[in-house]
């Protein structure tokens, strides 16, 4: 079944929010994780719920988008490759692992288990099987294996996807009822609620300890005020980065840049024009752009660029849309090859999208185009 909406902007023009759907969040900022369900409410009930409670309980970072219609809420849901609703990627920017909780049918009482995070994702199976639940690998369809879904756009760029049956579901609730009014009324919860939550709970806490290595540091920044990050290793952000390449300033001082937009350029720069295994802090960082390097008139070569492009933003930038991708073979010049890569801020409002700046970046690093 096709979603009704192809994108959140496109729900927003059609559906009203705080009436027809809500959007909760809230941002932990020492927290690894974070429990989401982005079709939450009544498109697959209770996923807001167990989100949340798992959240609360674990002080983890928590986002649901909720369908609040009378009826027909599942026109509400946006598959999970292509949700993109704004405030989920604050949420994700910076978190280390993810619970993406969803709902599917069947009258049987399984778990359809997916995602990239393979580690997290054999803990949770086995808490659940150890609790006297049957927990299956998912369909192709729901597997959750896409760089895209939004369980693997965290920091890491690997989730964990939940998909729980009906019948399941059903059994979290006094009379299988899954209407608004029934899940919004904790006292209508049975144990099983509570015994599945807290499976899931203690195979986060026996694989990501909840504080962060460096939590305890005495040179962590304080909160609201402004600190310099590097611009390799993205997962990495601050309200202030160092303009790169590195340069002074009028005063003499590291010269900085604040501008959210032109961060995200710097930024996006650095994903695209990094090789795997050049930053050795993460050697994971960076883009298989170089993949289509010596293949002039190769009508493959702009197809192989655009995925790679794709793949690593997908990856080091989720909070990132892509608003362009072009690709350019140099005829005159063998072995070179340009891409244009215009990038705005998911919070950049749709009209404003084409003031993004873009960048061109030659496989390699070196830029040909753009400026900050």
């Amino acid at each position: 079944m096709s979603d009704t909406y192809s994108s959140y902007a496109d729900l927003a023009a059609h559906q009203t929010l705080g009436t027809d759907y809500l959007v909760s969040s809230r941002v932990v900022p020492e927290a690894r994780g974070a429990h989401i369900a982005i079709h939450g409410g009544g498109i697959e009930a209770p996923t807001t719920q167990l989100a949340d409670y798992c959240a609360a309980t674990q002080t983890s970072s928590f986002y649901s988008f909720q369908g609040m219609l009378s009826s027909g809420n599942s026109t509400l849901h946006i598959t999970s490759t292509r949700f993109d609703e704004p405030t989920i990627f604050q949420v994700l920017r910076n978190v280390e692992w993810t619970v993406s909780w969803h709902g599917t049918s069947g009258s049987d009482q399984t778990t359809y288990l997916g995602g990239l995070d393979t580690e997290l994702g054999a803990a949770i199976k086995d808490r659940l099987t150890a609790a006297g639940f049957t927990v299956s690998a998912s369909p192709q369809e729901i597997d959750g294996n896409d760089p895209l879904n939004i369980a693997n756009r965290n920091s890491r760029g690997q989730g964990v996807q939940l998909e729980l049956s009906r019948g399941l579901r059903e059994s979290f609730y006094v009379g299988g009822s899954l209407t608004l009014a029934s899940i919004a009324d904790a006292s209508r919860r049975t144990d099983l609620f509570y015994t599945y939550a807290s499976a899931v709970m203690a195979a986060v806490a026996e694989t990501w300890p909840q504080s962060r290595p460096d939590a305890g540091s005495t040179n962590q920044p304080v909160a609201g005020t402004e600190t310099v990050t590097s611009v390799a290793g993205y997962p990495g952000a601050g309200s202030v980065q160092m303009r790169m390449p590195f340069q002074l300033d009028a005063m003499g001082r590291v010269a900085v840049i604040t501008n959210p937009d032109k961060m995200l350029v710097q930024r996006s720069r650095a994903v695209v024009a990094t090789v795997p295994g050049e930053y050795v802090g993460e050697p994971a960082f960076g883009s298989n752009v170089s993949a289509a390097l010596f293949r002039p008139s190769d009508p493959i070569a702009p197809a192989i660029l655009a995925e790679a492009v794709r793949d690593a933003m997908a990856r080091w930038e989720p909070g990132a849309v892509i608003t362009e991708i072009r690709p350019v073979v140099n005829d005159d010049q063998e072995g070179i090859v340009d891409v244009e890569v215009g990038v705005a801020l998911t919070t950049t409002p749709a009209a404003e999208v084409e003031q993004t700046e873009s960048v061109r970046i030659m496989p390699g690093g070196r830029v040909v185009g753009g400026s900050l």
